[in-house]
């Protein structure tokens, strides 16, 4: 498993949980706004993971 694998996959499974648990608790509009923050996240996550193979998904 690859670095950038296990980083893929905990963004997605912690990203998941967060929006989930702010949609349930707080109501759909937040668990929206928590998922778009994650996704930005993780696309900088990956670049930033993904830099010594030139970079991107």
């Amino acid at each position: 498993m690859t670095p950038a694998l296990r980083a893929r996959a905990g963004v997605l499974t912690g990203g998941a949980m967060a929006a989930a648990g702010a949609g349930l608790g707080l109501g759909l509009a937040v668990g929206l706004v928590v998922g778009g923050v994650l996704l930005v996240a993780y696309c900088l996550l990956l670049m930033d993971v993904n830099a010594g193979d030139g970079g991107g998904p």
